[in-house]
């Protein structure tokens, strides 16, 4: 996670971003769905780190002029990556919700959804994709 938080840090240059604010996110919104039954495990591991990673490194734009903006995109990366790979078989989006209408929220899953789908195929039928994918993340993390 700290890799990813270096990530965004250094994605996102125009922005005083610390690299554990967008950490802290993740967390507290881990910690939400935890403790109100919405799973029953930390969904935060590597292997869901390195997915959201994907998501966050094509569709977070170098250009982001707001840490609200940011958040938003970033939360919905997050979002995408439970519902892909999480262990449950809902989440509620309220936790991912960031000031924005539902409608804009579900609008920009599903752009980001048919922009990425057949990346998100791909890292989990292709281990190579998975491995580089890995090294990359911990290479930005540097």
């Amino acid at each position: 996670m700290r890799c990813l938080g270096h990530f965004l840090r250094r994605r996102c240059y125009k922005l005083d971003l610390s690299a554990t604010l967008p950490i802290g996110w993740l967390r507290n919104i881990d910690n939400f769905l935890l403790h109100n039954g919405y799973q029953s495990e930390s969904f935060l591991s590597s292997g869901s780190v390195v997915f959201l990673y994907m998501l966050c490194r094509d569709l977070i734009s170098p250009e982001a002029d707001s840490i609200r903006q940011l958040q938003v995109s970033f939360l919905t990366c997050y979002y995408i990556s439970h519902c892909y790979i999480g262990n449950e078989l809902g989440y509620p989006e309220t936790p991912f919700l960031v000031g924005s209408s539902r409608a804009a929220f579900w609008d920009r899953c599903l752009s980001y959804i048919s922009i990425m789908s057949s990346k998100m195929m791909e890292i989990n039928d292709n281990p190579q994709v998975y491995s580089e994918t890995l090294g990359e993340l911990k290479a930005v993390g540097r």
